[in-house]
């Protein structure tokens, strides 16, 4: 994979008209005020390229992922980037490690975890530059990230692969926050015979304030840390399976 293989994700879609800049205002202000926001996959749209075309053959490309190591029912690629200040430019980071604080994550959290990295065709995809180009602009307007400082861009593919005798589980399991302060939860493709795999938001303790399910390609769940949230695990009654299909898409700096 390029180490420029990003180089015009950021730039080539850029949001220049007025109900677009609206949108995405929006968006960053529900962040801001709720926590969380639930975007429709219009949002997404471009007119730049064949949606339909582009969309199935990025859903296609989660046929191909490998099962994590830890287990779960999860299959992933991750590859992580690196954006300079004052960059629209995103580099293919030489550290592909990734690993969640055990503060944050609590099954899983201080183990340094190797994905092979995303594929060129899903990485170069028009659709994902679209996407990431909506994301960052959303991101850049929220200011929960240090702009000034270098920003650490993940893309993290998951496929939840269930059958009736084993569910596919998130890690964690249940309620918690994120390390990373921007967090962009895109469904991909969600199989009909899936039971589960609801977003859960809470404000704290042992309250849900909201369920959410995703259904269509590229509806969207923002989040960020102000929050606690929670997938439920992905079951099936076919036994031929189920999945649930989704990109993470985080922003975040380096711990100091």
């Amino acid at each position: 994979m390029s180490e420029m293989m990003l180089e015009h994700i950021l730039s080539a879609h850029p949001i220049a008209d007025d109900a677009a800049n609206l949108q995405t205002m929006q968006v960053a202000d529900a962040l801001l005020e709720d926590g969380f926001a639930v975007i429709e996959p219009t949002f997404y749209q471009s007119d730049r390229f064949d949606n339909f075309k582009e969309l199935i053959a990025a859903q296609l490309d989660y046929y191909s992922l490998k099962p994590d190591p830890l287990g779960g029912g999860r299959h992933r690629s991750y590859s992580r980037y690196i954006l300079a200040p004052g960059s629209d430019t995103p580099v293919l980071s030489e550290n592909n490690d990734y690993m969640q604080s055990p503060e944050y994550n609590y099954d899983d959290g201080g183990k340094v975890r190797q994905f092979a990295t995303l594929s060129n065709a899903f990485a170069q995809s028009p659709l994902l530059q679209h996407v990431l180009a909506r994301d960052l602009a959303v991101a850049r307007r929220t200011d929960l990230v240090d702009w000034s400082r270098e920003v650490i861009v993940g893309l993290h593919q998951v496929r939840y692969l269930a059958t009736p005798d084993a569910p596919a589980i998130s890690s964690p399991l249940w309620l918690h926050r994120d390390d990373e302060p921007v967090v962009f939860v895109h469904l991909f493709n969600l199989n009909a015979a899936v039971l589960g795999g609801d977003n859960l938001i809470s404000s704290g303790g042992r309250k849900i304030d909201r369920v959410i399910r995703l259904t269509r390609p590229l509806d969207t769940l923002l989040v960020g840390q102000k929050i606690l949230h929670a997938v439920t695990p992905v079951g099936t009654s076919v036994t031929s399976g189920a999945f649930r299909d989704v990109l993470l898409v985080t922003f975040s700096n380096e711990s100091k």
